[in-house]
């Protein structure tokens, strides 16, 4: 396995991990009538968007997860407060120490910047949690109301480095 960064040709790879890996996540989550209503060619166009640093995982030439990172971008933490912004990972490829990696290598580019982590995730996302706990994270309290077909409880975690 290879950890590197995106690169411009990675874009629509990029796009079809995330959209694969948030349909089978949020299965059973999230409303199917929202899952029903999201395009691949939506996560293509969002990728083409995004500028954030991006690691990715890849495997004998395929891309088979990534990660998002950036400075925190809420109000309430301090100025040396990164963020984890998104992980994902093909089904296949989950539960195999890859996303630690990614979180590891994410770690170590952005501790030299900031003196903490933080992310958010959904509260009924219960595996994701977990992982997230495994990796030092825990729950500051902080959390909002996401509308994804039925309203669901976003919880903040943090992560001193």
């Amino acid at each position: 396995m290879i950890i590197r960064d995106k690169k411009e040709s990675d874009i629509e790879t990029l796009a079809k991990v995330h959209f694969e890996s948030w349909i089978s996540t949020y299965k059973g989550i999230v409303s199917d009538n929202y899952l029903d209503s999201l395009t691949l060619q939506s996560y293509i166009e969002k990728h083409h968007i995004f500028n954030a640093p991006c690691i990715v995982a890849e495997i004998d030439g395929e891309v088979v997860g990534f990660l998002m990172y950036s400075k925190d971008k809420d109000e309430d933490t301090s100025d040396k407060c990164g963020e984890i912004m998104v992980i994902y990972l093909l089904p296949a490829f989950q539960h195999k120490g890859i996303g630690t990696c990614l979180m590891q290598e994410a770690e170590k580019r952005m501790k030299s910047e900031y003196d903490q982590l933080s992310l958010w995730v959904l509260e009924d996302n219960i595996p994701t949690v977990k992982f997230y706990e495994k990796m030092g994270f825990k729950k500051d309290g902080k959390y909002e109301l996401e509308e994804l077909g039925n309203v669901l409880r976003e919880t903040r975690m943090i992560k001193n480095l």
